[in-house]
């Protein structure tokens, strides 16, 4: 394996040195001479790597020369390697379930072998693709979070990248837009922080601002949209550029400014005649059409629909015809042409679309209703006029007298709600002011105790130990009973001194005045024995100090809920996390104990969670408890960043 991998490198490096005077691929053909079949094989594998997006069918043909190769060297890891390539194949001329097979044949041999990783990490993010073609989405996601775990386990970065994309991919599908976005940014991240190069990342910028739009956050949608033109113009990568001016185009449309959806949408067109994909170029042209009608340029709208459905029907798309249908009836409806509208929906509805067959004989309806009835408005419209002159001045008076009660209404309403907010925000300042008063005099409590326990009572108890230490020099003991009796005094003396100290810290703990919150709750939970309870902290964003206030009433906070866990739960396990990021500050404590119904309200009040709740509220923060009986406890605590 190691001369194989040695061979692989050797084709790259041969490869490189031929790029600066033609084609990788062309470069890679005249090697194909070579009579060691390893190093051969290792060639046909990057043919097929430049292939695999411009070409399949020539990826497929150097991938078989590649599999017989493989087969003849009875090398199961050359061959699934070479596999890989063909499924491809299947996948991109639209056999995603012959791809599959070939997918889950490798991902068995390669589990069973425990070896190559990384390779093992490729197949399955590649079978999530076609389970996602197949309209598999919940298996597609286990497959790409396994291809994630596998690829972070061999620290293969690109297939980490490609693994967070095609999840996104799989959340944008079903229309999880916000967890789509998170996740393409961790593929995106992951490129920036190694310095990564995927090719088609523009397609990866458009889903991000397809999914922005969708979110109707046309400013990010643009920016993306933006991104994804750009990367596909330095990249070479027409369809994303097309897709780019499109989806920048339909964010344009959102926001109203149609002129400038328009100049994108035919920035995209000479685009789409190069790729000559019939299929995107009536898309295009459909939208293109519609977006004329809303412009009110209904003639070029209908000679742009025209030309759309001459294209579908010559290259039998019809999927499209229903969307090229309602652009052109939408145009006939803008020029006032009912007629022709009514002709129009009466062809849509013939296509009987499951889809439009409640929607088209409604359409049809109103068209021919609009169409007959439109002779016959003029010519009781001089009737109309004569009798709404007499019945203007009436019906103005009218319309008058209720505005003006209807405003009377309003302005006594508008007044009244207006109360009743101000006494409810001042009744909350209220509240907001006496329970700040009430948080900072227990603190300051705290802090006495503390310090006459520290300074005080624990000063004066270390001075009878000391007392009692040398004292034991000068006493003669009659029996090695008293001696032991006398050491047992100052035993529990020492251990007294030791509580005292104890109890001084966890009032008000050196490490929350000295270095901050997420020093405070470890020193905290170091102190607790591991035989009790397990206890995990993580934190992060918390180098810098927080508001004295915010810290010291989110260690309360958190104490209260560790105390509750070790005298409450019988949890052997706690997960304490502290994180802090531009939204505010999150804190999570969850045990594996027997947990506790949250619909009984006094078992529930009476583990100390309305003290929690009212300490959080403070912060205008929140708490959640997520508990059962037998499944733990989750407390979910998050305070704003306005604190």
């Amino acid at each position: 394996m190691k001369s194989f991998v040695a061979l692989l490198l050797c084709g790259c490096f041969i490869v490189t040195k031929l790029a600066a005077q033609e084609r990788p691929v062309d470069s890679l053909k005249r090697l194909l001479s070579v009579q060691d079949s390893r190093e051969r094989f290792a060639i046909l594998i990057k043919i097929c790597e430049e292939y695999r997006s411009s070409n399949p069918d020539s990826s497929l043909h150097y991938s078989q020369k590649a599999i017989t190769i493989a087969k003849a060297s009875n090398d199961s890891v050359m061959l699934a390697r070479a596999e890989l390539f063909s499924a491809y194949y299947f996948y991109a001329s639209g056999k995603s379930d012959s791809a599959l097979l070939i997918a889950d044949r490798n991902i068995a041999l390669l589990s069973r072998s425990g070896k190559e990783i990384s390779l093992l990490a490729q197949f399955s993010s590649f079978s999530g693709l076609c389970m996602m073609k197949l309209d598999r989405k919940k298996d597609a996601l286990e497959r790409f979070y396994a291809a994630l775990k596998l690829a972070e386990s061999s620290n293969d970065y690109m297939t980490q990248a490609r693994a967070h994309v095609n999840i996104g991919w799989a959340l944008m599908e079903s229309h999880q837009f916000e967890k789509a976005i998170n996740s393409f940014h961790q593929g995106l991240s992951i490129l920036s922080d190694k310095q990564l190069f995927l090719r088609n990342v523009g397609t990866l910028y458009n889903n991000m601002a397809s999914s922005f739009g969708s979110l109707n956050q046309v400013d990010s949608a643009k920016k993306y949209a933006t991104l994804g033109i750009e990367s596909g113009t330095r990249n070479n990568d027409l369809f994303a550029q097309a897709n780019g001016y499109f989806i920048l185009g339909t964010a344009y449309e959102k926001s109203g400014d149609l002129e400038n959806a328009l100049s994108n949408f035919k920035k995209a067109q000479p685009i789409r005649e190069e790729l000559a994909d019939p299929y995107f170029i009536v898309s295009d042209l459909a939208e293109i059409s519609n977006l004329y009608a809303k412009l009110g340029r209904s003639d070029e709208g209908i000679a742009t629909s025209l030309k759309a459905l001459d294209l579908a029907e010559k290259n039998k798309i019809d999927a499209k015809l229903p969307m090229i249908y309602n652009a052109l009836a939408a145009n006939y409806e803008a020029k006032a042409d009912y007629k022709n509208a009514s002709i129009i929906y009466k062809k849509l509805g013939d296509l009987k679309d499951s889809l439009y067959d409640d929607a088209n004989p409604k359409a049809l309806a109103e068209m021919a209703a609009k169409y007959e009835t439109e002779k016959k408005e003029q010519q009781i419209l001089l009737q109309r006029v004569e009798l709404g002159k007499k019945n203007l001045v009436i019906a103005a008076i009218g319309v008058l007298v209720v505005l003006a009660i209807l405003l009377a209404i309003s302005a006594y309403r508008r007044y009244q709600l207006k109360q009743k907010a101000e006494l409810q925000a001042q009744f909350l300042r209220q509240q907001e002011v006496a329970t700040k008063a009430i948080l900072e005099a227990e603190e300051r409590e705290r802090q006495r105790i503390a310090k006459d326990l520290h300074d005080g009572v624990g000063q004066i108890m270390s001075a009878a130990k000391m007392n009692l230490s040398a004292f034991e020099n000068e006493l003669n003991f009659d029996s090695p009973e008293q001696k032991m009796k006398f050491e047992k005094i100052i035993t529990l003396v020492d251990e007294s001194c030791r509580e005292v100290r104890s109890v001084s810290h966890n009032m008000m703990p050196n490490a929350l005045l000295k270095a901050g919150l997420a020093s405070a709750v470890r020193e905290f939970t170091d102190k607790i024995d591991d035989r009790v309870i397990k206890i995990d902290l993580y934190s992060e964003g918390l180098n810098e100090r927080l508001d004295t206030n915010l810290e010291t009433v989110l260690y309360r906070v958190i104490q209260e809920c560790v105390n509750n866990v070790i005298k409450h739960s019988k949890a052997n396990h706690l997960d304490i996390s502290l994180i802090r990021d531009n939204d505010g500050i999150s804190a999570t404590i969850e045990d594996n104990g027997r947990g506790f119904d949250t619909t009984d309200t006094e078992k529930f009040e009476g583990l100390g969670m309305r003290n929690i709740r009212t300490r959080v509220e403070y912060l205008k923060g929140s708490v959640e408890y997520d508990s059962k009986p037998g499944k733990g406890t989750v407390v979910a605590i998050h305070v704003p960043s306005a604190m």
